[in-house]
C-alpha cells in the first residue's frame, strides 16, 4: 500500500503534468526514487513514517518538480524527420515527372503513373501523420490478433480466395508490415511464465512459408534475416531469461543459419530465377536475352557523367519499368552520378537516424518495433540501389519513397509513421502491461 506521505506528494506533483499519458511513467519514476531514499533512511535507523517524510522532503517542492517534469515528459515533435521524408517524397515526385517527360509515360488504372505517384505520395504522407499521432503501445496489446488477421488475409490472398489483385507485390508489402507486429509479439512474450516457443515458431515460420509461396525468394531471405535479428536482439536484452552461455550459443546458431540461408535458398530457386542469376553473373553470354537488363545497366552506369545525361541512347528506349524498378538507374543516366550520390547519402543518413532513434529507446517495445521498421526501410533501399547498379540480380525492387508502387508507398508511410510515433512518445508512455 502506498505511504500517505508519498500519495499526497505524488498527487500534487502529477497535477502539474498536462500530458495524461505521461503521468503513469512519471509516477513510476518518482515512486522508485522515493522508495530507494526511504529504504536508505530506514537502514540508518529511522522509523518508516520518519523515513518516508524525509524522503519526500528530499525531493523538493512538488509543484516546482512537477513543472520541471512537465517540460520533459511531453510528446516530442519530429519536424526534422518529417522534413526529410517530405524532401524524399518531393525528390521521388520530381524523378517520376522526369521519367514521364523523357519518353516513357505509362499509365496505371487509366492515369499517367506520374499523377498516380503524386496522389499516392500525398495520401501516404497524410496516413503517416495520422499514424505518427497515434500511441504505438496499443499495438502490443492487440499484437496477437493483428498478426493472426494479417497472416490470414495473406493466406486467403495467396490461395486465390480473394478477388484478383496483383498478389505477389501485395503479399510482399503486407508481410513487411508484419515485421513491427512481430516485434510487438516478441515483446508480449518477454519474461513469459508459460512455454511460448511453440507459438513463436508458428508466428515465425508461417510468414516465411507465405513468402516462399508467393515466389519472392528475396522476400523470404529478407524476412528470415529480419526475424533472426529481432530474436537475437530480444535474447541479448534478456527477454527470454537465457543465461549468457545460452545467448552466445544462440547467437552462434543465428549467425550460422544466416550464413547458410543464401546457400540453401539456391535449392529453392525456380528455373527462371536460376537463369536470371546466371545472366547476372555472365550478362555477356546472352546480351539480348536474360542478360539484357544487366548489360544495359552496366553500360549506363559506366557511361554516365558526373553531371548531365547519358548520351549514347535515350534510357527510356533501353530499360523497361523505369517508374517502378529502375528509377535509380534512370536518375544516374539522366541527372548524373553526383545527383545519384546525393540521394544515396540522404537515404544513408536517414537510415542511420532511424536506427539511432530505435536503439536509444528506454521503452523496450519502442526499441524492438522501431528496429523492425528501420530494418525494412534499410533493406529495401539497399536492395533497390544494388539492383539498379547491377550489383544484385535483376528483380523487382521497390525503392522506398522514390519508385512508383501504390502498395509499397503505403507500406513505407505506415512503417515510418510507427517509427515517428515511437520517437514522439518516448518520454510520455511507459512500458505497456500485456
Amino acid at each position: 500500500m502506498e505511504n500517505h506521505f508519498f500519495k499526497a506528494y505524488l498527487d500534487t506533483l502529477l497535477s502539474q503534468i498536462r500530458e495524461k499519458r505521461a503521468r503513469e511513467l512519471v509516477r513510476n519514476e518518482i515512486k522508485a526514487h522515493l522508495d530507494d531514499q526511504k529504504a536508505a533512511y530506514m537502514a540508518d535507523g529511522m522509523s518508516e513514517p520518519q523515513a518516508a517524510q524525509a524522503a519526500v522532503s528530499d525531493m523538493g517542492d512538488p509543484i516546482e518538480t512537477g513543472a520541471a517534469l512537465d517540460r520533459i515528459h511531453r510528446p516530442k515533435p519530429a519536424w526534422g524527420m518529417l522534413a526529410v521524408i517530405a524532401v524524399l517524397c518531393a525528390f521521388g515526385i520530381f524523378l517520376q515527372y522526369l521519367i514521364s517527360v523523357n519518353g516513357q509515360a505509362p499509365k496505371a488504372e487509366g492515369l499517367p503513373i506520374f499523377q498516380k505517384h503524386f496522389m499516392c505520395a500525398v495520401t501516404g504522407f497524410a496516413l503517416l501523420c495520422a499514424v505518427y499521432l497515434l500511441d504505438y503501445t496499443r499495438i502490443a496489446v492487440y499484437s496477437g490478433w493483428l498478426c493472426r488477421l494479417l497472416l490470414l488475409f495473406v493466406l486467403l490472398l495467396e490461395s486465390n480466395m480473394i478477388p484478383p489483385v496483383p498478389s505477389a507485390p501485395l503479399t510482399e508489402f503486407l508481410l513487411y508490415l508484419y515485421v513491427p507486429l512481430y516485434g510487438a509479439l516478441l515483446y508480449t512474450y518477454r519474461n513469459a511464465k508459460k512455454p511460448f516457443w511453440p507459438m513463436m515458431v508458428i508466428y515465425t515460420i508461417l510468414p516465411l512459408l507465405l513468402a516462399q509461396k508467393s515466389g519472392k525468394t528475396i522476400l523470404l531471405l529478407n524476412l528470415t534475416a529480419i526475424f533472426l535479428f529481432l530474436i537475437a536482439t530480444a535474447a541479448i536484452k534478456g527477454w527470454f531469461g537465457l543465461s549468457k552461455k545460452k545467448i552466445r550459443l544462440a547467437a552462434a546458431g543465428v549467425l550460422a543459419l544466416a550464413a547458410g540461408i543464401p546457400i540453401f535458398s539456391a535449392f529453392w530457386l525456380r528455373a527462371y530465377q536460376s537463369a536470371r542469376f546466371y545472366a547476372w553473373l555472365h550478362p555477356e553470354t546472352e546480351p539480348f536475352g536474360p542478360g539484357y537488363i544487366g548489360s544495359q545497366i552496366r553500360a549506363i552506369v559506366n557511361g554516365s557523367k558526373l553531371i548531365g545525361p547519358y548520351t549514347a541512347q535515350p534510357i527510356a528506349e533501353i530499360l523497361p519499368e523505369l517508374s517502378a524498378d529502375f528509377s535509380f538507374t534512370f536518375l544516374i543516366g539522366t541527372c548524373g552520378i553526383l545527383a545519384a550520390s546525393a540521394l544515396v547519402l540522404l537515404i544513408l543518413l536517414f537510415g542511420i537516424r532511424m536506427l539511432h532513434i530505435s536503439l536509444h529507446q528506454k521503452n523496450q517495445l519502442g526499441l524492438i518495433m522501431g528496429l523492425g521498421c528501420s530494418l525494412v526501410f534499410g533493406i529495401q533501399s539497399a536492395e533497390s540501389i544494388l539492383v539498379n547498379l547491377s550489383l544484385l540480380p535483376s528483380t523487382s525492387a521497390y525503392f522506398p519513397l522514390i519508385s512508383y508502387s501504390q502498395g509499397g508507398m503505403l507500406q513505407t508511410f505506415i512503417l515510418l509513421g510507427i517509427l515517428l510515433s515511437i520517437y514522439r512518445y518516448q518520454d510520455v508512455v511507459s512500458e505497456p502491461t500485456v
